[in-house]
């Protein structure tokens, strides 16, 4: 016979539950963990700001650990602390403008991804053009390595900043959805 227990304050089809829990997962791939992204959710989706006990409480793990959480996303942007009179606890809420987030989310993505993976591949060709040990082919080989290969990864990865800029650059975007309104 099968046991089944059953979660009354959690249910499988509760729409909270749904995207705590995807969002969670997903997370790691905006380069945030499980718990940031889960208390995000949590925040985003709450009515009111919400306290570390509270937050605890819903996503059963310890305050410290929400408070971590909530520190880093606090530095990210995405969530702020928010004064509610009469009561001595600290709340937060989550910014809701999502755009918002996924701008600041990226800007953390370019700076901790693609900047350093840049920097690494532009020190391998100035590595590679200030090698005059080994003689150099017309194809841009230098023996070991194809430093036109490289140039090549370099101005891609050039371009994949540059539109990470142009996504981040919140002046710009709020030009362009104002310049759309006057067509």
């Amino acid at each position: 016979m099968e046991i089944h227990v059953v979660d009354l304050q959690h249910r499988v089809d509760d729409p909270l539950d749904i995207l705590i829990n995807g969002w969670g997962r997903m997370g790691i791939y905006w380069g945030v963990g499980k718990v940031s992204a889960e208390i995000q959710a949590l925040l985003y989706l709450s009515v009111r700001p919400l306290c570390l006990d509270e937050m605890s409480s819903r996503l059963k793990t310890s305050r410290s650990n929400i408070s971590l959480n909530v520190r880093a996303l606090q530095d990210l942007g995405v969530v702020r602390k928010v004064i509610v009179p009469g009561d001595r606890k600290d709340y937060y809420a989550a910014e809701t403008e999502l755009g918002t987030v996924a701008r600041r989310l990226a800007a953390v993505k370019k700076k901790r991804e693609l900047d350093p993976a840049l920097d690494v591949v532009t020190r391998a060709i100035q590595a590679a053009e200030s090698s005059d040990k080994e003689p150099r082919n017309p194809a841009g080989s230098n023996g070991s390595i194809d430093t036109e290969r490289l140039r090549h990864l370099k101005n891609l990865m050039e371009r994949i900043g540059q539109v990470f800029e142009t996504f981040i650059d919140e002046k710009a975007v709020k030009a362009g959805a104002r310049d759309a309104t006057n067509t």
